[in-house]
């Protein structure tokens, strides 16, 4: 009786060996590189959705901006010779609206190197490239194509009734037609920033307050960003 048990376990055993030969060992996959890019919001009570991606522009420019001479149109512009405005542009594009997000950031000079990272042009590269994208809160630039005296974010949104910024007029000769006033309520948050294989995501959430030409204002709420930063 005794003999039969032990026959039964080795055969038992022999099974069991011959399913673990048969079953490899399936090993897990890296769910962070798995996620894709991903976009949400809410503009007047209606969700949309990202239906696509494009890392439009990487470019300088000059920061603190100020009038140096003449009147009305016929001025001339000095910025602060030894700091930059550094902006790097995404845009997420829904059915019948597209969004610019420009993340902003004044460097001093020798926080830059010269890089050829811009098509083959050179340009004036941030030796921390990821410093632009660091977690925490961010406010909205409304001096963003005007004084560009500050950092922070600016959005641009095209749909079917026009063109809106949360940032002011251009002409450094008007009053600005976009205030940190008007945008008191808004938010952009940079969740988390996380490295990859090649490059780092970033999670942001946000809500903002865009306005046309003769400022009629567009709420973009409960917004979530999921974005691939390759360099």
């Amino acid at each position: 009786m005794k003999s039969k048990t032990l026959i039964g376990m080795a055969i038992a055993l022999f099974f069991l060996a011959a399913c673990k030969k048969e079953s490899p060992k399936v090993e897990p996959k890296d769910s962070l590189e798995l996620l894709k890019d991903s976009a949400s919001y809410s503009i007047g009570g209606k969700t949309y959705s990202a239906i696509g991606f494009e890392k439009n522009w990487t470019y300088t420019t000059q920061s603190n901006l100020k009038i140096t001479s003449g009147v009305n149109f016929n001025y001339l512009l000095e910025g602060d010779k030894d700091s930059l405005l550094f902006v790097r542009e995404y845009s997420i594009r829904a059915p019948y609206t597209n969004i610019a997000i420009s993340f902003i950031k004044i460097y001093n000079k020798n926080e830059t190197e010269l890089t050829n990272e811009n098509n083959g042009g050179h340009l004036n590269y941030p030796i921390n490239k990821t410093d632009i994208f660091s977690p925490g809160l961010y406010k909205y630039s409304t001096e963003f194509y005007r004084s560009n005296s500050a950092s922070g974010i600016a959005f641009t949104v095209i749909n079917q009734q026009g063109v809106y910024k949360s940032y002011s007029q251009s002409d450094l000769s008007k009053p600005a037609s976009v205030t940190q006033l008007d945008q008191k309520d808004s938010k952009f948050e940079i969740i988390s920033l996380k490295k990859r294989k090649s490059g780092y995501l970033l999670e942001a959430k946000f809500n903002v307050n865009v306005f046309d030409e003769n400022k009629k204002p567009l709420k973009i709420e409960n917004g979530y960003l999921r974005l691939s930063i390759l360099k």
